[in-house]
């Protein structure tokens, strides 16, 4: 099974960010959106996992986000990857209480590579996926529409929990499971 460890965005959060999808898709760009409900921030991609191992990984879990304190985060700002000049993965911004959720994946990061999983080598950089660019048409509609929502502010939320998810692909897009979760004291 295709696993990952991510925090959940509220679904009033998540009806805003079909709104700006909404409106990028005006820009005529021929992109796949990722589903409103499908939106997570991603701490740890585990990739393909035997069944039998979800206890262990629910268990190393809990011991790297047991301890961490509950915090708030904020939907604010938005991107390209690799940048807006030439955009494959159209993103919203993260921020609050950056430095409590980089310890919290970084502690994520520490505990699943104890149990085996491979380190990711590049560095954490949370942000919320809206769509993939396939092909810019046209281009500076496409750059216009990333620009008019750069400085975009959404609600905030409290992070109380991480969850261990799973990911079947069907036709229709991903749908992911909720497989465990660990609270945040």
């Amino acid at each position: 099974m295709r696993t990952f460890i991510a925090i959940e965005i509220p679904a009033e959060i998540i009806k805003e960010m079909a709104k700006v999808q909404d409106e990028l898709k005006r820009s005529g760009a021929d992109a796949g959106w990722t589903r409103p409900e499908g939106i997570h921030l991603t701490l740890k991609f585990l990739g393909e996992v035997p069944e039998a191992r979800s206890e262990e990984i629910k268990n190393a879990l809990v011991q790297a986000a047991g301890a961490t304190s509950r915090f708030r985060l904020k939907i604010a700002g938005a991107g390209a990857f690799p940048n807006p000049k030439n955009p494959r993965v159209v993103w919203l911004g993260v921020s609050g209480d950056i430095d409590r959720l980089s310890a919290l994946q970084g502690s994520v990061e520490k505990s699943m590579t104890a149990i085996g999983f491979d380190r990711e080598e590049r560095a954490f950089s949370p942000h919320l996926t809206l769509a993939r660019i396939k092909y810019l048409r046209p281009r500076y509609s496409w750059q216009n529409a990333i620009d008019s929502i750069k400085d975009i502010r959404l609600a905030e939320f409290d992070v109380d929990h991480v969850s261990l998810m799973k990911s079947d692909i069907k036709p229709s897009g991903a749908v992911y499971t909720e497989l465990g979760r660990v609270s945040l004291k």
